[in-house]
């Protein structure tokens, strides 16, 4: 890889590296990319801010893998940073805060949450039929426990973007009782 190149990826990589160092401190919780469980944990929260909207996450093109959705061109970017470590950004982002809070939450939730609610929207934005979605990345996704996909079941309940829910909630439709 040529300097220029490098500085590229940088650049490309330094509004997400910033937005991730906020999520990180509205979690508690530094993104590492030296183990396989610390690259997840960046691919699926770039993945959520690309789907609420946010315009650096956008450059990334993701196929769905094993893992859920993941980005080759994002790989390059952030072990492009490892040199500087995520840290290293430099100032904040421009991430809104709700967006902040709506990732920091998917994390709270854990892996399988993020691999499940990652997945299910990758494959509801090739067929934009949610329950057909569900169906499919229930099936592709046989090891989430019926706990994760149980919370996607109810679309008649709010969900984002209705008058009552946060524009960036990433939480799913809660089952009915009773």
């Amino acid at each position: 890889m040529t300097a220029a190149d490098s500085n590229t990826l940088r650049r490309q990589a330094a509004p997400i590296a910033r937005a991730l160092n906020e999520v990180a401190a509205a979690t508690g919780k530094p993104f590492t990319m030296g183990s396989e469980p610390g690259r997840f944990r960046i691919q699926k929260p770039v993945y959520l801010l690309q789907r609420l909207g946010y315009p650096p996450a956008r450059r990334f093109g993701y196929d769905l893998y094993l893992m859920g959705p993941y980005s080759p061109a994002l790989t390059s970017c952030y072990y492009a940073l490892e040199d500087d470590g995520l840290r290293a950004a430099g100032a904040a982002s421009d991430l809104p805060g709700p967006m902040v809070q709506a990732v920091a939450e998917g994390l709270r939730r854990g892996d399988e949450f993020l691999e499940g609610l990652t997945t299910l929207l990758d494959v509801n934005r090739r067929t934009h039929h949610l329950p057909a979605a569900l169906a499919h990345a229930r099936a592709i996704k046989p090891h989430i426990g019926e706990p994760t996909w149980g919370r996607y079941g109810d679309s008649s309940q709010p969900t984002a973007g209705s008058p009552k829910a946060p524009r960036y909630e990433l939480s799913p439709p809660r089952a009915r009782r009773g």
